[in-house]
């Protein structure tokens, strides 16, 4: 959060008009006090009661929940949605990918009584899962391809702790296991170079965040690192914001601010940057570590040329002024050269009384020598982000208002006592203490694990069922919002915990209830009492991301690669956006999913701009969702919208078995929208596609039946039936 950098006037102003509206588990000690706060609903125990079944409408225990909660409040269900949606739904919150004509076909034509179970789990087992489900963890771990902020260097290496985060998904690492691999992978013990380097990529997390590069004190930075750390460490794990309490005990939460500053001696004691040669000099950088056997050896002497090359590049060229004062003759030049650079001159040059073709030919061989070594670098080695203790890891000292320079009480290190039922921790003198706090925050009977469980089991729900049982998803302090369904969300993160955390068995438990297959049928009595649909009377409808935006079009156009990708701005310069005019841009044209395009922080893509993708800069548990006049231009004047639906029309006339036009505009309805046109819809489109080939003939234009074609799918492309999920 920086906050040294902010008006503290202003913060603690604010801060002070909201004390008054704190609610009354504050407690009398104050909002900060960790003991008194053990009693917010988010840090109980978990709570196992369960409703009594509801036999007429309940598929599972999470109906069962949802059904006693509209029943005090008088509402009815609106009916379940139909095959098709509801397959449309499932392949989009699974892979964010549509289903194919042929899978529609096959889940409607399938009446066996676990259809649906096969569907799920066949999308369970799908490498796609990992891609859309990665991405919705990039979203907290505020992953980018550059560092942002004042310089924008380029995050050459990021891809792997993507790629990371997409195949822990696929493999369906345990939560427990995931969250220690991210804070501590670098300090895990291995039994092979290929576990210890997949353990150390996880550990990008910690090195990812964008970081203050020029003209900062290194002190300074440190602390800034920290709290950067530590805010996203409290956001995504604890839906808490630690990083208020910096400056002073945290207006909100039960934080003091010596539980902040534990907390800050574990990653002050743990190293994420170090000098490395940038754009000329040595610069202070994310630290690399080398892969495989040989990689520390390669690093070295990758870092080792480009720590000599400007000394070595400036040898060659006095060599060079060497060999042309020899060539002139200029005694006077070449005697004033070498009293500052006698190392200029070859040894076979330095004899005056040989030949001066031979002299000349000696300094030559100096100048090819020099020459080779500035003209031949090292190739970049396999590296990847990874942090790693620092060599003496030591307590923190509370800073005073926050200020880096203003040292108090030093603090031992440690975790948040609000939270945690075992006293003070016992962390091993030298070692930082990361691997201790990722065992903590699952650590359900003595840690943080039963609220971590409640904040990952709500990120589900909201991702699956449209709104988060706690709407705040990144918020389950004194300021978020209530649980809708507390019971719920004890029971969901209980199940969480005893299947050994694993995120996949949650998400099917949730695709399969009830609950998530109702339609999103409008009811205007159910709506006058509940408007916000709070108590889940109908499915939320939602429009897609713009990840599953563009990935959709690009499988309508047949044009999707979803072989998983590697770098995307390995054409970059070392910086991703500079002052002036970026002529070296980052690119958008690849045919990849979308989890692979580049994330330049301040230079996102156009379709993540204007579809509210997260910002890099920070954990984003919810994205934004708004629905603008922007997004309507862009759907219909961006290139890649007109191409995808040109692709589009050219495979749906080359289908030999497309049959007649009443045919084809069937065919590019289930293209496109996974359903079927009304008897009248299908007359309108046929009616279209002849008026405008008739007109762009006599235009003149080439290929007028293809262009008219084009045009009917982009309307399709543009309608909301595409971009929402209903």
């Amino acid at each position: 959060m920086m906050l040294f950098r902010r008006p503290k006037f202003q913060l603690a102003f604010v801060a002070g008009l909201l004390v008054a509206m704190l609610p009354a588990d504050a407690g009398e000690l104050g909002p900060a006090d960790p003991i008194a706060g053990r009693n917010h609903w988010a840090f109980r125990q978990l709570a196992t009661h369960r409703p009594a079944a509801d036999r007429d409408w309940s598929r599972s225990v999470i109906d069962d929940f949802v059904a006693a909660r509209r029943r005090a409040a008088n509402l009815s269900p609106t009916a379940d949605a139909n095959r098709r949606d509801l397959l449309r739904r499932l392949h989009f919150q699974l892979i964010g990918l549509p289903p194919t004509p042929g899978e529609v076909r096959a889940f409607i034509e399938d009446k066996r009584i676990d259809a649906l179970e096969r569907v799920v789990d066949r999308l369970l087992s799908s490498p796609q899962f990992g891609e859309r489900w990665g991405r919705h963890w990039l979203d907290l771990a505020r992953y980018a391809d550059s560092n942002g902020l004042d310089e924008n260097f380029l995050f050459r290496e990021a891809w792997r702790y993507r790629n990371w985060v997409i195949d822990a998904m696929n493999a369906d690492i345990p939560f427990n296991r995931f969250v220690l691999e991210q804070l501590a992978g670098d300090a895990l013990p291995f039994e092979s170079i290929a576990q210890r380097d997949q353990q150390r990529i996880g550990s990008g997390f910690l090195v990812i965040g964008p970081k203050v590069l020029l003209g900062n004190d290194p002190k300074r930075q440190r602390m800034e690192v920290a709290d950067e750390q530590l805010d996203t460490i409290g956001r995504t794990f604890l839906g808490l914001t630690l990083g208020c309490a910096r400056c002073h005990d945290h207006k909100f939460e039960p934080i003091p601010t010596a539980d902040y500053y534990a907390l800050a001696g574990i990653l002050t004691s743990t190293r994420v940057m170090e000098q490395r040669y940038m754009l000329g000099q040595q610069r202070v950088m994310e630290q690399l570590v080398g892969l495989g056997e040989h990689g520390a050896e390669l690093d070295k002497a990758y870092e080792d040329y480009w720590r000599k090359f400007p000394k070595a590049k400036e040898a060659a060229l006095r060599a060079r002024s060497v060999r042309d004062f020899l060539k002139k003759e200029d005694a006077t030049g070449l005697k004033t050269l070498l009293e500052k650079h006698p190392d200029a001159l070859s040894e076979g040059a330095k004899d005056e009384t040989q030949p001066l073709a031979d002299r000349l030919k000696a300094q030559s061989e100096l100048i090819a020598q020099l020459t080779a070594v500035v003209a031949k670098p090292p190739q970049i080695p396999a590296r990847a982000m990874i942090p790693a203790d620092v060599e003496e890891p030591g307590d923190e000292s509370i800073r005073r208002a926050g200020d880096f320079n203003q040292l108090g009480e030093k603090v031992p290190r440690g975790f948040l006592q609000a939270v945690s039922n075992s006293g003070k921790a016992e962390l091993p003198k030298g070692h930082s203490g990361r691997i201790e706090l990722a065992r903590w925050l699952a650590d359900v009977d003595n840690g943080a694990g039963r609220l971590a469980a409640r904040v990952l089991v709500n990120r589900i729900w909201h991702h699956l069922i449209g709104r988060g049982i706690v709407r705040t998803v990144d918020n389950f302090g004194r300021t978020g919002e209530a649980p809708s369904h507390p019971e719920l969300l004890d029971y969901l993160a209980g199940e969480l915990v005893d299947s050994g955390w694993s995120i996949k068995a949650v998400v099917r438990t949730i695709v399969l209830s009830r609950t998530f297959a109702m339609s999103s049928d409008y009811d205007e009595q159910a709506h006058a009492i509940d408007p916000e649909n709070r108590l889940l009377w109908r499915g939320h409808r939602r429009r897609l991301d713009p990840e599953s935006l563009r990935d959709a079009m690009l499988a309508v156009a047949g044009q999707l690669d979803q072989a998983q990708m590697e770098s995307s701005v390995a054409y970059l310069g070392d910086q991703a956006t500079a002052v002036g005019a970026n002529k070296n841009r980052r690119r958008t044209d690849f045919a990849c999913r979308s989890v692979y395009l580049p994330v330049i922080r301040n230079d996102l893509p156009e379709v993540f701009e204007a579809f509210n993708f997260a910002d890099p800069h920070t954990t984003t548990g919810a994205r934004a969702r708004t629905t603008s006049a922007a997004q309507g231009l862009f759907m219909l004047n961006d290139k890649s919208v007109r191409d995808a639906a040109k692709a589009a029309a050219t495979r749906l006339l080359a289908d030999s078995s497309g049959g007649d036009e009443p045919a084809k505009v069937d065919h590019m309805f289930s293209m496109i929208l996974n359903d079927c046109p009304t008897d009248e819809g299908r007359d309108e489109m046929i009616v279209f596609v002849h008026d405008t080939a008739k007109r762009l003939a006599a235009d003149g234009t080439a290929d007028a039946r293809l262009q008219s074609w084009s045009l009917a799918c982009h309307a399709l492309l543009s309608s909301s039936r595409f971009q929402f999920l209903e």
